[in-house]
């Protein structure tokens, strides 16, 4: 029985991944800087675009096939974004 072992240069050294996390560490400090000054009810909704481009990449990108409940998700998703963002700041 073989354990796996983690090799610290090759994880170094792979750049998708160092690339990965360095997208989510920028990600994460705009999400950061964001929070500072917008407001929590806004800025979450707008968050959860973040499915819809990881989903709309995945087809454009990778051979991904669409089916109907990613859409009507992804329609879910955008509508209910607008809805949030016809709200607008409260004075």
């Amino acid at each position: 029985m073989s354990h796996f072992v983690p090799n610290p240069v090759a994880i170094a050294t792979n750049i998708p991944l160092v690339a990965g996390y360095a997208l989510y560490g920028i990600n994460t400090l705009m999400l950061v800087l964001a929070l500072r000054e917008g407001e929590l009810s806004m800025l979450y909704p707008i968050i959860a675009l973040t499915y819809v481009w990881v989903t709309l990449l995945s087809y454009a990108l990778l051979p991904e096939k669409p089916n109907m409940y990613k859409n009507i998700g992804i329609t879910a998703i955008v509508a209910g974004v607008a809805v949030m963002g016809r709200g607008g700041r409260k004075p």
